[in-house]
């Protein structure tokens, strides 16, 4: 259990295999169980005014300098294909199909649509703060300790879906602080933590060229496991005026376990409250 989530196994699990994404050469410095867990580092009371200087240019940066576009990422949808790895055939990748929706800052619906050894595969989650259920092929899945589940699920919401449209940084709770200024070959870059309240602490990576984000890295904790996760963010490419990123990849204790590209981000109006509930049974 030490080496994938609790939320993998519930829904079909997923393989930790070795792997190299485009932005490998970056870098990593894990926050270890920092912010995890219960014995929890203290953040400072308010952000550092230079960490808070690389938070606003990169918000300039994924709105081209028009601010108010910042808030197209409140109601989101975004459609993915790629490969997720099975935990049960090493070096196995699975064709994926991922379709996410999102409201902020408490609601989530995915849609995994996996194929193995050509069985298809249904998973579909649902959270509604602090409601969570997952169904796969249609039957709910039974989820023990519910609660803690819920909060290792919402962690890995805010730091895998919401933070490319910088909405946690912005959020009036967030705290970033620890400004480091790095090299890594040719590149300079910007790092820095990011405290949100109840979530674990957040390593935020950006390119000090272009502002724009490359990777997070956090911890999440359950039941005194420690399950180090690094989100890597690249071809990003201007939506609706927004420079968001096309390819993600996911590693968990370094080793890639998704890596996905996006088909087609989507800003509504709004989404329905009803789309982040499952379906009432008839």
């Amino acid at each position: 259990m030490a080496r994938y989530t609790a939320w993998a196994a519930f829904v079909g699990a997923v393989v930790l295999v070795a792997g190299c994404g485009p932005e490998k050469e970056l870098p990593t410095a894990g926050l270890s169980s920092e912010g995890a867990g219960t014995q929890r580092p203290v953040a400072p009371a308010k952000s550092d005014p230079e960490a808070k200087a690389v938070i606003d240019r990169a918000v300039k940066a994924l709105t081209g300098g028009k601010l108010e576009l910042l808030a197209k990422g409140k109601f989101c949808r975004c459609v993915m294909k790629g490969q997720m790895f099975s935990i049960e055939q090493a070096n196995q990748a699975n064709d994926t199909n991922r379709t996410v929706a999102v409201a902020w800052p408490d609601r989530f619906f995915s849609s995994d649509e996996r194929f193995s050894l050509g069985t298809r595969m249904l998973v579909e989650a649902w959270l509604r703060r602090p409601d969570l259920a997952i169904a796969n092929n249609g039957a709910p899945v039974p989820t023990p300790n519910i609660d803690v589940l819920e909060r290792w699920l919402a962690a890995d919401v805010v730091g895998q879906n919401w933070m490319p449209l910088l909405l946690p940084v912005t959020d009036p709770k967030a705290v970033v602080f620890d400004l480091e200024q790095i090299t890594a070959g040719n590149r300079e870059l910007s790092r820095i933590k990011l405290a949100l309240g109840e979530f674990p602490f957040y390593l935020l990576t950006f390119d000090a060229k272009t502002d724009l984000l490359l990777r997070v890295e956090y911890t999440n904790s359950m039941d005194n496991v420690l399950r180090p996760t690094t989100m890597v963010f690249s071809e990003h490419k201007n939506v609706d005026g927004l420079m968001l990123p096309h390819q993600f990849e996911c590693r968990h204790n370094g080793a890639v376990v998704e890596k996905l590209t996006v088909e087609k981000w989507a800003f509504p109006d709004t989404i329905s409250a009803d789309e982040f509930s499952p379906p009432k049974k008839k």
